[in-house]
C-alpha cells in the first residue's frame, strides 16, 4: 500500500509539472508511466488470482456440497472490487502521459 501511495505521488507530481509548463524530458517521464503500467498489471493479475479462487469457492459449494468458508467469499469479492478500482483509476492517471511520451518517441 505504501508504494502505491508513493507510485500515485509520483504520478500526480508528474501531471502537475506537465500542467505547468512544457513536456518533462522523456527520460524523466518513461520510468515512471513504465512503473505505473507495471502496477497495473500485477492488479489485473491479483483480480485473476481473486477470480479463480471465487470460481473454485463456488464450484466446490454447488458440486461437491462443501460449505464455503465463512466470510472468505465476501471478503473476495471485496479485494477483487477493490483491485480492479485501483487499476482503472491507475490506468486513467497514466493515459494521458502514455500519449506524451509515445509522441516524444516518435
Amino acid at each position: 500500500m505504501a508504494d502505491d501511495r508513493e507510485l500515485l505521488e509520483r504520478i500526480q507530481a508528474l501531471t502537475d509539472a506537465m500542467a505547468e509548463g512544457p513536456a518533462l524530458p522523456r527520460s524523466e517521464m518513461e520510468p515512471i508511466v513504465t512503473d505505473g503500467y507495471a502496477r497495473a498489471l500485477e492488479l489485473d493479475a491479483e483480480c485473476l488470482r481473486i477470480e479463480r479462487r471465487i470460481d473454485e469457492l463456488t464450484h466446490d459449494t454447488g458440486v461437491v456440497g462443501h460449505d464455503m468458508a465463512g466470510g472468505e467469499l465476501p471478503a473476495l469479492l471485496r479485494r477483487l472490487q477493490e483491485a480492479a478500482r485501483q487499476s482503472t483509476e491507475l490506468r486513467e492517471l497514466l493515459a494521458p502521459l502514455r500519449k506524451i511520451v509515445s509522441r516524444a518517441a516518435a
